[in-house]
């Protein structure tokens, strides 16, 4: 049977994986990730939406964009991650029941696996897609699962069905961020300078260990190719002259 593949650790993930080691004493934390196209996967991205072109890589940026997604600029450079992320989105979508996701997803996780992060590119594309993740999550209580979401209807219509184990993190900067408030879901809120975390009252985040372990909103420095002239690409300048870190690949 043809099954999910998953991933592991780039660099922001590496400094997570140390810290849980020294944190849990164990040897080796084992840190996995699946991945999806950015953008298509997204449907209720707004201000990062950005799309690579599953033939060319070609960069689609959406009508609302204000900064790009990291991880679609990274497609757009890269067709082996292209090949990756299309490969699971195919497959996902040939499973048409919340049963038959999460079946795939149970044959096609890592064994051993501590750390599970559902979405380090694309997001929850469906009710169904979410629900699975929650069932997989509730038959392995061994696992700490944690995702950035803009797909906040799907989190908010399964409000008090999240297992223990499974850390949310509301992405701010998406079509439904009314129901941050509304709901009262921890967020993370991606800023341009360490001074506008500061205003806001948030730390950042550099290790995701405020995404995985904490239950407190947090900010994101903006990372990742900008356009040119824009401004995240004068933020992401500025940020160089300050000698301020911001990339994690």
């Amino acid at each position: 049977m043809t099954t999910l593949k998953f991933s592991n650790a780039n660099t922001k993930l590496l400094r997570l994986r140390k810290l849980l080691e020294s944190e849990w004493s164990m040897k080796r934390v084992n840190i996995q990730a699946i991945q999806l196209p950015a953008g298509y996967s997204c449907p209720m991205a707004k201000d990062c939406l950005t799309k690579s072109d599953r033939d060319t890589g070609k960069i689609t940026d959406g009508p609302d964009m204000e900064f790009r997604c990291f991880m679609a600029t990274l497609e757009a450079m890269s067709p082996q991650l292209r090949q990756l992320v299309w490969h699971n989105f195919d497959l996902l979508r040939e499973h048409k029941t919340e049963d038959a996701i999460t079946e795939l997803i149970e044959l096609s996780l890592p064994k051993n696996t501590h750390v599970m992060r559902t979405g380090v590119d694309g997001d929850f594309y469906s009710q169904k897609y979410f629900n699975a993740w929650l069932n997989v999550a509730r038959n392995h209580p061994e696992i700490s699962f944690y995702a950035y979401t803009k797909s906040l209807s799907y989190w908010t219509n399964q409000i008090d069905a999240i297992p223990s184990n499974y850390n949310l993190n509301a992405s701010k900067g998406g079509r439904l961020d009314h129901l941050i408030e509304d709901y009262n879901l921890k967020s993370a809120t991606v800023v341009y300078h360490p001074d506008q975390a500061t205003k806001l009252g948030l730390e950042i985040d550099h290790d995701e260990s405020h995404a995985l372990l904490s239950d407190k909103s947090f900010a994101l420095l903006l990372h990742g190719t900008q356009p040119k002239d824009s401004d995240a690409s004068k933020a992401l300048k500025q940020l160089r002259l300050e000698k301020i870190e911001y990339s994690y690949s």
